[in-house]
């Protein structure tokens, strides 16, 4: 009886291992700070570096993020994909990973952690509110071509990113 109770958990949790799949994405995500957003922005880049500013809090954030992973494999040789988390440094690993992980979010993530907001914003872009989703195209290191503010679709990040690879 022992036996059989033994290979009958063993079958099931191999049956649930194909059924319910585990996700083989393990997102990775470091602490970003006003310095080290300014090394990437005016890295030599190999491609465009696209940046999205987002929170797991932001339901427009949530909601364009789909299309913003889709982006990131469609011009995966392309352009450099970037997240960057504005959410507390306390819900990382109980929001930002599982939602990265659940996205299936295979490009670069951080989560912003400064002293100075304005700093940042400033960084990126003196003109942007600090509103998000938030999202800056570069060209080349440290020239801006694109600034998307709000909700995007997958065809407008597409128009966008075209613009700087053309």
């Amino acid at each position: 009886m022992k036996l059989f109770s033994l290979l009958l958990i063993i079958f099931l949790v191999n049956i649930s291992n194909h059924v319910f799949p585990q996700s083989s994405i393990n997102p990775e995500v470091k602490i970003l700070n006003v310095g080290d957003l300014s090394e990437l922005i005016n890295s030599e880049q190999e491609h465009p570096l696209l940046i999205n500013v987002w929170a797991t809090w932001c339901v427009p954030c949530r909601e364009e993020f789909p299309d913003l992973v889709k982006i990131s494999e469609s011009y995966s040789n392309k352009v450099r994909v970037v997240g960057i988390s504005v959410d507390d440094s306390e819900v990382l690993d109980s929001k930002v990973i599982p939602f990265l992980k659940n996205q299936k979010a295979k490009f670069e993530n951080y989560l912003l952690k400064v002293t100075e907001p304005e700093d940042f914003i400033n960084l990126l872009n003196k003109k942007w509110s600090g509103a998000i989703p938030a999202t800056f195209i570069y060209k080349k290191s440290s020239e801006q071509n694109e600034m998307l503010i709000g909700k995007q679709s997958y065809e407008l990040f597409e128009q966008a990113v075209k613009k700087v690879i053309n």
